[in-house]
């Protein structure tokens, strides 16, 4: 059913590679009770569609995406439903439209800056990092697609994305996917907050920070900094200090009293950028003050078992109080978001995933799981090449965005985030006194480096 004289020219890619697109759609890769049964592309990845399957009715629907003048995704067609899925295809080889130009604006939108043309600011040694080197090309697909699954980024994000607050905004594109991803409605409507994310009527604003040195790019490219020798300092010390001051100086913006705030549910995002490689050890510090706990070990050998000591201040230079959750004046704030996998490798390791993968070029990612076994105190470690059968058995269906997102709820919330807004994030909470953690995922990394090696 190919249009007359013209052959059908989509090609096949793979489902990882069209969920990446599809995150431009309103709810992301989510078409329950469908699967994506089949995926296509054409024209230079001007067009792109998918066959689904509902295993419920037996049937097929097609769905056809085009690029706009800008580059962004935009849905152009849908079909079905078809009892097989070779006329699911017709539908689709007609409604990819090959060949048409590009999709315009809609009325009263802005045309999106160009993520990758340097601007009069220069670019910074991340950018350049990822834009010049073979062994990024991956992030950089993955990295492009999100930048254009974006509702409305604000004017400052690409010049900020090419210079001094790459990381910063590498965290919004992170924290879109992994919201997407989960099937959540992602608006930007306001200048602040960052996000209102919405799903079967509960919402929530979403503000994003980063925890970065005073000095410029100190969390950037550069010598690895480990992480301090002494337990107490690396729980209680300066780590947990930079995400106090971190948290407090955004609170004191009083989001919450904004108008289209007021009432709702409203938490932080934090990612750690202080030094290179501090988002791999610095976790631990962040619950430890937002609960005024840090975790002691207690018994010997099968006995062991690890409880919560209360303390009332940070042993830093500045003596900050601990327990941000403890304190009723912060009740508005519901929860705090934390991830530390908003970086190069989670988005090389997606795009990877996805299909780009230069000739020659391997991943080989090595970390700790969480144990969870009754009584373990101890993470299992792994390493695994990013390509194998064994690491993608990790987890149900591949490594996916949200695995590493972590939510920290406030005990004392006025506005409590239901668990099923985010399902895929792992949940800590407060229970007779202990804090404990409910998560979909078997296998939750809790700390890795991802290894690129290429050929010659």
């Amino acid at each position: 059913m190919a249009r007359t004289g013209e052959p059908r020219l989509i090609t096949p890619i793979s489902q990882r590679q069209f969920e990446l697109y599809a995150l431009s759609l309103e709810r992301g890769p989510n078409f329950d009770p469908a699967h994506i049964f089949s995926a296509y592309q054409a024209g230079r990845g001007s067009t792109s569609g998918c066959i689904l399957l509902d295993p419920e009715q037996g049937t097929f629907t097609s769905l056809a995406l085009l690029r706009r003048i800008d580059h962004c995704w935009t849905k152009v067609d849908e079909g079905g439903p078809y009892s097989t899925p070779e006329a699911a295809l017709d539908r689709l080889s007609i409604g990819m439209r090959v060949g048409d130009p590009p999709e315009p604006l809609p009325p009263g939108a802005r045309r999106r800056p160009l993520l990758l043309k340097p601007g009069p600011r220069g670019t910074s040694p991340e950018f350049d990092l990822l834009t010049t080197t073979i062994s990024h090309l991956p992030a950089l697909m993955a990295i492009g697609e999100c930048y254009l699954a974006l509702p409305n980024p604000d004017a400052n994000f690409v010049p900020d994305f090419q210079t001094s607050n790459f990381a910063s905004r590498l965290f919004e594109l992170y924290l879109l996917a992994c919201f997407r991803e989960q099937g959540l409605s992602v608006r930007q409507d306001h200048v602040s907050p960052d996000f209102l994310i919405k799903k079967e009527g509960d919402v929530c604003w979403i503000e994003a920070v980063t925890a970065n040195s005073e000095t410029p790019h100190a969390g950037g490219i550069g010598d690895w900094v480990h992480a301090p020798g002494d337990r107490k300092e690396r729980l209680m010390g300066g780590p947990a200090e930079r995400f106090a001051k971190t948290l407090r100086g955004k609170l004191q913006r009083n989001y919450h009293e904004l108008d289209h705030v007021k009432g709702r549910s409203f938490a932080l995002a934090i990612a750690d950028f202080h030094e290179y490689g501090s988002m791999v050890w610095s976790r631990e510090a962040l619950p430890t003050y937002l609960y005024g706990m840090h975790a002691d070990i207690e018994g010997e050998g099968a006995e062991r078992r690890a409880v919560g000591t209360p303390i009332a201040n940070l042993t830093g230079r500045h003596g900050i109080l601990a327990g941000l959750f403890r304190d009723p004046d912060f009740a508005h704030l519901s929860a705090v978001v934390f991830s530390n996998a908003a970086t190069f490798a989670k988005f090389n390791r997606m795009g990877f995933l996805a299909g780009w993968r230069p000739p020659g070029l391997t991943m080989i990612r090595h970390g700790i799981l969480f144990d969870r076994t009754p009584g373990a105190l101890e993470p299992i470690n792994f390493e695994l090449s990013v390509a194998s059968d064994e690491y993608q058995a990790l987890w149900p269906r591949g490594e996916a965005w949200c695995q590493e997102l972590e939510v920290f709820h406030n005990p004392l919330a006025a506005h409590p985030i239901p668990f099923d807004l985010i399902p895929g994030a792992t949940h800590w909470f407060e229970r007779d006194g202990d804090i404990e953690c409910s998560t979909i995922w078997a296998n939750s990394v809790l700390s890795s480096v991802t290894h690129l090696r290429t050929a010659g």
